[in-house]
């Protein structure tokens, strides 16, 4: 395997071409505030279930950001350490712009309101509206994947060279599960967090919100991390073949215990509640999201692999810019649908709603085109990665200038 995975992008293109679509097709669906979460039809649990899946990029930055790590020299280890520290902060303010300027509403179901960011807001009411609590301390995907970051440099900080010791995948995969069956504390942490919430205890919340807040806290997140770790660990030291008989019955078996308990837990998933049908959710996540990365490498980056056609293609660009379409696909959205709602009274029903995402995301593939034969320049990624290049050479840098050369 080479040491860009190809198969990683394509991954992560997936992901954020699906969030384009059901971001667009979930807030401007016509009927959004009318859903009965007591008894939802079929598209919408999808929809729902979909929503939840960030754990994926979790494991893909955990493998991505370990691998980089075993790939150091010795002496350059302290300085790696440093790149992921400065990295982590950077996308850490990256997120915190993001959620709060440009990022998606919060749905008040009881209230049929939204809380939107600012950008979006001054599109869709014609002012800014205020910032509330919940948004200044909502756990958005990117804020979950700064932490990891800062959180894998303590560790291999910590580990110093015992990450490269022989047993070490064997001591990683007992610290990942350890980790997400210490992560059940969220469970009555978050019902703390909520009275404190109430009450109006600032410290309390600053102290909890990272760990336990809504919506993609340390826990259980880090194990996500954890066991992307964990499979840069295998890679490196087996072939596919040592790959796969380690990864397939790990990933199976959380997935069984998933599925087992949320069978047997309370059905409260589109509640939105943090009890046990929401972990046993995310225990099932941690065996879906390990064999989806598996199945990436596997079709993409094993050296026998032939499977790099147009549609892969076309999903890599996300994987390689999608942080640009992240940031700022909610006000582009927004953009258009008030275009197109002045226009023509646009106010679509379900269908319609999904084929509005559907478009928007391909009109971001199409943009990307673009953006690819120049290197990708004034991006999102180009911009931070060209930052953090000044202080320690970026992989990450160099390939997009060479994805401009290609």
């Amino acid at each position: 395997m080479t040491k860009h995975f190809y198969g990683l992008d394509v991954l992560r293109g997936i992901g954020i071409f699906g969030v384009i679509v059901l971001h667009g097709a979930f807030y401007h669906y016509r009927g959004v505030y009318d859903i009965d979460m007591e008894n939802p039809g079929v598209v919408v649990t999808i929809i729902g279930l979909l929503l939840m899946f960030a754990g994926l990029f979790a494991v893909v930055s955990g493998f991505v950001h370990t691998h980089g790590y075993l790939q150091s020299r010795k002496q350059n280890r302290k300085g790696r350490l440093l790149h992921m520290v400065r990295s982590g902060l950077v996308l850490l303010a990256i997120a915190y712009f993001y959620f709060l300027f440009t990022g998606p509403g919060i749905v008040d179901f009881d209230t049929a309101t939204m809380d939107e960011s600012l950008f979006v807001s001054l599109i869709n009411q014609g002012s800014f509206q205020a910032l509330t609590q919940e948004r200044l301390f909502y756990v958005d995907s990117l804020v979950m994947l700064s932490l990891n970051v800062l959180l894998l440099a303590g560790l291999f900080k910590a580990l110093s060279g015992k990450i490269f010791h022989e047993k070490a995948p064997v001591y990683l995969l007992a610290g990942a599960t350890l980790f997400m069956a210490l992560s059940y504390v969220r469970l009555p942490l978050y019902e703390v967090y909520m009275d404190a919430v109430e009450e109006n205890r600032r410290g309390l919340m600053v102290l909890l919100n990272w760990f336990v807040a809504k919506n993609n806290p340390i826990f259980p997140f880090f194990a996500f991390a954890l066991f992307g770790a964990w499979m840069a660990l295998l890679v490196e030291r087996y072939d596919l073949k040592g790959v796969r008989k380690r990864v397939l019955p790990v990933a199976a078996a959380y997935f069984i215990i998933g599925i087992v308990g949320y069978v047997l837990a309370p059905e409260t998933m589109l509640e939105r509640s943090i009890d046990p049908t929401w972990y046993f959710i995310m225990v099932a996540q941690i065996g879906l999201f390990t064999a989806f990365v598996f199945s990436a490498l596997r079709l993409f980056d094993d050296r026998r692999a032939s499977n790099r056609g147009k549609v892969s293609k076309f999903l890599s660009r996300f994987g390689v810019a999608g942080l640009t379409a992240f940031v700022l696909e909610s006000v582009v959205a927004a953009l258009i649908f008030v275009a197109l709602n002045r226009l023509f009274g646009f106010e679509p029903g379900m269908g319609g709603a999904l084929l509005f995402g559907f478009v928007l995301a391909l009109l971001w593939g199409l943009l990307f085109i673009f953006w690819e034969k120049k290197g990708y320049v004034y991006t999102i990624e180009w911009l931070r990665f060209a930052f953090l290049n000044r202080y320690h050479a970026s992989t990450k840098y160099e390939q997009l200038g060479e994805e401009r050369r290609d």
